[in-house]
């Protein structure tokens, strides 16, 4: 009984947060091209990503330049001077120009993660590409979140 009422006030509190959406229909946008230079993989995965948002009947009609830099530095050494931890640094600078009004914002994004090497060097390359991934989902994200933000400006 305890668990019912305790759903029920919540949800009435949650109701009245003024929480709101970001990706509802209301945000209607179109990325007519994007152009990324920078590796291959990242470029390829941050395209598709961000081709998600887009919506051909929209009103609001972009392009974007994405340039694209990848770092890997050791980050831990052992007492023999091995390097047993990396840090992968992805950084990219955003160039969005609004085809109407040929307005041009730009913003500087960037995220860091760290990965361990593994006794076997196909398990450190895993771990590298597994890192790799999950900066680009997570700098997708964020692309994603400051294009529909700057589109209701």
């Amino acid at each position: 009984m305890f668990k019912i009422i305790l759903t029920f006030v919540l949800s009435i509190l949650l109701m009245s947060c003024g929480f709101k959406k970001i990706n509802t229909d209301e945000n209607k946008i179109f990325i007519q091209d994007i152009s990324v230079i920078g590796e291959k993989r990242m470029s390829y995965m941050l395209k598709n990503n961000i081709f998600l948002i887009s919506k051909k009947e929209a009103e609001k009609k972009y392009k974007l330049k994405i340039e694209l830099t990848r770092e890997r530095k050791g980050k831990i050494k052992s007492k023999t001077g091995k390097i047993t931890r990396y840090n992968i640094n992805v950084a990219l600078n955003l160039t969005m120009e609004n085809i109407d009004t040929q307005e041009i914002i730009s913003k500087r994004f960037s995220r860091n993660d760290d990965y361990d090497v593994a006794k076997i060097h196909s398990d450190t390359i895993h771990n590298e590409a597994n890192i790799a991934e999950n900066i680009v989902k997570k700098l997708s994200d964020d692309i994603i979140n400051f294009i529909l933000q700057s589109s209701q400006d």
